[in-house]
């Protein structure tokens, strides 16, 4: 995905519709979040992340995971507001749902669709309402644990810093799913660990976009270790 800028007039931006969530949807989706409320939850993560992320902040970050502790990290963020990048599949529709249900706003878009329009977008946002984002760094199609551009073109546009998140649970359920996404079980640990955190100097272009996304991959690799260690996880290499 390349991206050549982001609107000049940020005071056209528009806050984005929240899709409508049939009733069905809405009542498994709270049945969701009585189900992760069980867990129990070990956030470990600096100050200075924590003062960022705070209501009212008016610096807030891109928050970057992996896709596979999307379910819980979805969970975990829903009390900020934000906007968050899905997938305009099929199979990005519940992630949009839960994003709206749980308060944040749904930006469709990927690295093989619309990507350009919602970093846009998103970075409109960010400037203009003072919004954190969230943004799956290895995309909605991977390869897993493998971090595309878009959370460093966005943290450098808007001129915010990245804050990378790891995270693990004990005991929990893989999916067989490219991602192997992570379901963790009724009262299982649950860690979140935030890594290191920096920032993209707005002139970064072609090969120091590649050592910014590298940087950003090894970020979220140290975290998600931390996180399995803290819950007792073997740590893979």
């Amino acid at each position: 995905m390349k991206v050549r800028g982001v609107p000049v007039n940020d005071s056209t931006v528009k806050m984005p519709a929240r899709p409508t969530i049939p009733f069905g949807l809405r009542l498994a989706l709270r049945t969701a979040e009585l189900y992760l409320s069980t867990c129990r939850p070990l956030i470990v993560r600096s100050r200075c992340a924590e003062k960022l992320l705070q209501q009212g902040s008016s610096y807030q970050p891109v928050v970057a995971l992996w896709h596979s502790g999307l379910i819980y990290t979805l969970y975990h963020f829903r009390v900020y507001r934000g906007a968050i990048m899905t997938s305009p599949s099929k199979d990005g529709e519940w992630v949009a749902a839960t994003v709206s249900m749980w308060g944040n706003y749904p930006v469709r878009g990927s690295a093989l669709k619309g990507g350009l329009k919602a970093i846009r977008l998103m970075t409109g946002l960010m400037r203009r309402y003072g919004f954190a984002s969230g943004i799956v760094a290895d995309g909605s199609k991977g390869p897993a644990n493998v971090a595309q551009i878009g959370a460093v073109v966005l943290a450098r546009d808007a001129g915010r810093p990245i804050i990378p998140t790891g995270f693990a649970a004990s005991p929990a359920v893989y999916f067989n799913s490219w991602d192997r996404m992570v379901l963790p079980l009724p009262f299982s640990r649950v860690c979140i660990v935030y890594g290191e955190m920096f920032t993209v100097p707005a002139d970064t272009r072609g090969n120091r976009v590649e050592y910014y996304r590298r940087r950003l991959e090894d970020s979220l690799n140290a975290a998600t270790a931390e996180a399995r260690r803290m819950v007792g996880l073997e740590v893979k290499n």
